[in-house]
């Protein structure tokens, strides 16, 4: 949680809306541990030391589910440990995915045993669609004209270099909001915005109004990165009814549809063309529509609750 991403939004928001189904959430605290009182365990990232953790909480005799929010390209694979990620695969009585396409990646690139997968999505809070007053970005941030937005932690993964190139491009600013992962990225990225075309405000709060109202306001939501499955950020702006030009390395596709603006990470020819499309062209509420009929947090979360029950119902059989 010092570096909260979009993994740690999701664990939050489950804890959010897994109650309104009948199911309550206790966050492990290493200080006053509860795994007594839990009939399941869910855990967060496969990253490298967790594993004698889950192994213990297994013999406690815990059913034990994973969400590894992981995709596997040649940007991360060299620093992906394939023996570890199966040695988690083993102890996880269910493994959740976020699209099939991350299902169909994991078992290509690491094995994932594809029996023991399901697919939850992931989700957007519904307000995000309701009007927020336009001035409380635009007074906050001093942006007056029209602005590309990027909300995400600023490091080479999300790649903003390429969004500010585009927005130079183009000839207006890249907004980003979010916290630093990477100083050095950053003045990368400071260097690539000289002349105006780069504002980082820092981090805000999901449930800040500023950012809804930057959602709305923006002319195009920019989000260039290597990998993304598929942003909860993105999902955001889709909801506020922003154009979204994201990434098509990852899961994107399966969420967005035919309504998004798609761009390869390396190829900043076409992310400048698709983010003059996303600006040019008149808006359409197809996109926003699409992804509050289908991804609601209570929506992803029912179908998180029916794999919680589909598990605890096979360990008392």
């Amino acid at each position: 949680m010092h570096l909260p991403g979009g993994g740690e939004v999701q664990l939050l928001k489950y804890k959010e809306y897994l109650p309104s189904h009948g199911c309550d959430v206790i966050l492990h605290d290493i200080w006053e541990p509860r795994l007594h009182s839990a009939a399941l365990f869910h855990h967060f990232h496969l990253v490298s030391g967790g594993i004698p953790f889950v192994d213990y909480v297994r013999r406690l005799g815990l059913k034990t589910l994973l969400s590894p929010n992981l995709w596997i390209n040649e940007t991360n694979q060299a620093n992906l440990n394939t023996t570890e990620l199966q040695t988690y695969y083993g102890l996880a009585d269910r493994i959740i995915c976020n699209s099939m396409a991350e299902i169909d990646n994991l078992e290509q690139y690491s094995g994932l045993p594809r029996a023991k997968a399901c697919v939850v999505h992931n989700g957007v809070d519904s307000w995000f669609s309701e009007p927020v007053d336009p001035t409380a970005f635009r007074a906050w941030s001093g942006i007056q004209g029209p602005f590309l937005l990027n909300v995400a932690n600023v490091e080479p993964r999300k790649n903003q270099v390429a969004a500010i190139q585009a927005a130079a491009a183009v000839g207006l600013p890249l907004v980003s909001i979010g916290r630093v992962r990477d100083a050095e990225y950053h003045a990368r990225c400071v260097e690539a915005g000289r002349g105006g075309h780069f504002v980082h405000l820092g981090p805000l709060a999901q449930t800040d109004e500023r950012l809804r109202s930057a959602y709305q306001e923006c002319s195009a939501f920019v989000m260039p990165s290597t990998l993304e499955t598929p942003g909860i950020a993105a999902l955001e702006a889709a909801a506020a009814g922003a154009p979204v030009v994201i990434t098509s390395e990852g899961s994107a596709y399966e969420y967005f549809g035919g309504h998004a603006y798609y761009v390869h990470p390396n190829d900043q020819e076409g992310i400048v063309n698709a983010v003059n499309l996303a600006i040019n062209n008149p808006a359409n509420d197809l996109l926003q529509k699409r992804i509050l009929e289908n991804f609601s947090w209570p929506q992803v979360t029912s179908s998180l609750m029916s794999c919680y029950a589909g598990l605890s119902a096979s360990s008392c059989a």
